[in-house]
């Protein structure tokens, strides 16, 4: 690749995509994972502080009119609030190699308000996925696995030594670490048995609006149990210690890293090796970003270009390559008339994948947002670009790799610079990272 070309790519991948400055500026690609890997600031804006429901889930059915439509107006604007912080990260950080990774636990690791909406739990599990976002996978899959929002999300709130709930012994195997296939009924039947005992804590919300969780010995089962071949009375903890070093789970993590950071399918080759740096540096999910970028395929033809970018990444990438001002909550109605709200997803498997994003109502919602964005009246968009001092060859390096086609370039002379920003984000290769 040419550097423009490997700029912008890198970019594409550590990031929603390249600023000007950034592709501007001399610093190796790899010495910035390195300089990002080091200081991964998982939380520089500081978190909303939510007041505590005014009403608990038990309580709606009894409450007043009045008193559900208050709980509920609540719950949109903490929604709202959280959803709005989020997105201003996402756009912002001066860290987007830990924002993407975040992005990449929060599409894999899956919750969503569609099962419950609670915000402080929400809140509570974004913070979790930031903390361990870069860290050992199996402290990450702990604090995913007591979290109040997956307790609720796939029932193992639900799960106590008398009545079994096998829903997240099941998932926790098949779609967060060693995949279907390489596990039994019999596993899941034990796993479930191990994870037995843990319940949110009630207290938690009702007095301060926080989210918390904790371990209820007499609702667990602590009798002996086999666990993949491992025997013993096995609780929660052993669970996730068996799963975190199973050869398997280095082959997922490393898939869903790799997958994001350079281009599906890849070859059994790539995950072996990836799988080795993992198991070798005690589940580092760090050490395999960093072999990722430094991996040759990275920057191969096959990884250019490779990726249809989802609603989210086409919107999010626009505001942060053109540097486009506002208020961020907002963001979250556009992004809900595209289908993909963070915490949103459909179901534990996730959200559509490639060309699943490729419908005629998804492009032409696209094609909407590009113009209003670049709109010149930001009191009637809330969209603030200022593309004074660009041209449209800056418009071309910065959006198309200096690589615009014949198409987008012949309509140049009579279009302004906001209606060619436009026409760019429109245009078919925008919509590929």
């Amino acid at each position: 690749m040419d550097t423009i070309r490997q700029k912008a790519h890198f970019f594409r991948r550590a990031s929603w995509g390249a600023t000007r400055a950034e592709l501007e500026n001399g610093s190796q690609p790899l010495e910035l994972v390195q300089s990002w890997l080091q200081d991964p600031q998982p939380q520089p804006l500081p978190p909303p502080q939510l007041d505590p429901p005014s009403l608990r889930p038990r309580q709606m059915q009894q409450a007043s009119p009045g008193e559900r439509r208050q709980a509920r107006n609540q719950i949109r604007s903490q929604a709202l609030e959280i959803g709005g912080w989020l997105i201003e990260q996402m756009v912002t950080a001066p860290n987007p190699l830990h924002e993407t990774v975040t992005q990449i636990w929060r599409d894999h690791l899956i919750v969503s308000f569609r099962k419950f909406n609670l915000p402080p739990f929400l809140l509570d599990y974004e913070l979790r996925l930031r903390q361990y976002a870069l860290g050992d996978y199996r402290d990450l899959l702990w604090s995913v696995t007591t979290s109040p929002a997956m307790l609720l999300y796939l029932d193992n709130q639900r799960n106590r030594a008398d009545h079994l709930n096998e829903n997240y012994s099941r998932e926790l195997m098949e779609l967060f670490t060693i995949g279907r296939g390489h596990y039994t009924e019999a596993d899941v039947q034990a796993g479930a048995r191990a994870l037995t005992g843990w319940r949110i804590d009630p207290l938690a919300l009702r007095r301060n609006g926080e989210a918390g969780s904790r371990f209820v010995r007499r609702r667990h089962d602590d009798g002996e149990k086999t666990f993949l071949g491992h025997t013993g009375p096995l609780q929660a903890e052993d669970v996730i210690e068996i799963l975190a070093h199973h050869p398997q789970t280095a082959r997922t993590v490393s898939t869903q890293l790799w997958q994001r950071l350079a281009y599906p399918d890849p070859e059994p080759e790539v995950i072996d090796r990836l799988a080795e740096v993992y198991q070798s540096q005690n589940r580092s999910i760090a050490a395999v970003v960093e072999a990722i970028f430094a991996s040759p395929e990275f920057e191969s033809e096959r990884a250019y270009r490779s990726q249809i970018k989802s609603p989210q990444f086409f919107l999010l990438g626009s505001l942060r390559q053109l540097q486009i001002g506002t208020q961020y909550p907002q963001v979250l109605q556009h992004l809900r008339t595209m289908s993909q709200v963070p915490y949103g997803a459909p179901s534990v498997k996730g959200w559509p994948e490639g060309r699943g994003w490729l419908t005629s109502v998804g492009l032409l919602g696209r094609l909407n947002l590009a113009q209003l964005i670049t709109h010149e009246d930001a009191d009637e968009t809330g969209f603030t670009y200022s593309p004074a001092d660009l041209t449209t060859t800056d418009l071309v390096r910065l959006l198309l790799d200096d690589n615009a086609p014949e198409i987008v370039t012949s309509q140049f002379q009579t279009l302004s610079i906001r209606e060619a920003t436009a026409l760019i984000l429109a245009c078919p290769t925008y919509q590929l990272a």
